[in-house]
């Protein structure tokens, strides 16, 4: 049985493939325009889920030159993606219908992202998500403390004190905690925390690295995963 539903958010219940990859050459069009990451580049960073930070590291031709200026590139990328990134996005079929089934079976939904926490919070209410998760249950790279997955400590420091203290959840038991992701990081942060790892093959990540991981389960679409819930409810 399912006791708490982790959600990763790109590439796994939106499509946010195209704004990523756009939001990225219109920053460096505004901050270095004489530089043009690689596709090729850009594209393996976003089947890694590489945060924000190590993203803008590796594509910057100059390692000290970004470090230096590390906020102004943040800054810029989020300004960028609000304008002109959300536009791109789209939710995988399914998405809003497994949110209503785990909320029916009262089944507790969070989301784990690298991504900001505004970014996601947008993008669900565009796409008429917005009353499924409450907010301090979406963690991201801009909530006090958290830290990029694969690390646990966005489970065990933040997501766990959150349900019981703001939501009497009693003690989860990891093993019954099912992580759902489309990249090694999220299967990574899904072992680190004990719990089960759903594997969304249709999604960004690298094809060869997620299988090598063995995650308990493999999907093809949001619905596999909602019947997967229901049958162990």
């Amino acid at each position: 049985m399912t006791s708490l539903a982790i959600f990763d958010f790109d590439g796994t219940l939106f499509d946010t493939h195209e704004s990523i990859e756009q939001s990225i050459k219109l920053t460096f069009e505004a901050l270095l325009p004489a530089h043009v990451p690689p596709q090729s580049k850009i594209h393996a960073l976003i089947a890694k889920g590489a945060g924000l930070s190590d993203t803008f590291r590796t594509l910057h031709p100059s390692i000290e030159a970004y470090t230096a200026a590390a906020d102004g590139w943040t800054a810029k990328y989020r300004e960028v993606y609000a304008t002109h990134g959300q536009l791109l996005i789209k939710a995988f079929p399914g998405a809003k219908e497994i949110l209503e089934d785990l909320k029916t079976c009262g089944i507790p939904i969070a989301i784990v992202s690298n991504k900001g926490v505004a970014a996601v919070k947008t993008a669900l209410e565009r796409n008429g998500m917005g009353g499924y998760i409450p907010e301090d249950l979406i963690i991201g790279d801009s909530t006090p403390g958290a830290q990029r997955k694969p690390e646990p400590t966005n489970f065990t420091d933040i997501l766990i004190p959150t349900l019981k203290n703001q939501y009497v959840v009693a003690d989860i038991d990891a093993s019954k905690v099912l992580v759902i992701g489309d990249t090694v990081a999220d299967i990574q942060f899904a072992r680190n925390i004990g719990g089960r790892a759903c594997w969304c093959r249709y999604g960004f990540g690298d094809q060869d690295a997620c299988k090598k991981l063995d995650p308990e389960l493999i999907v093809d679409s949001l619905c596999e995963v909602a019947a997967h819930i229901r049958s162990s409810v």
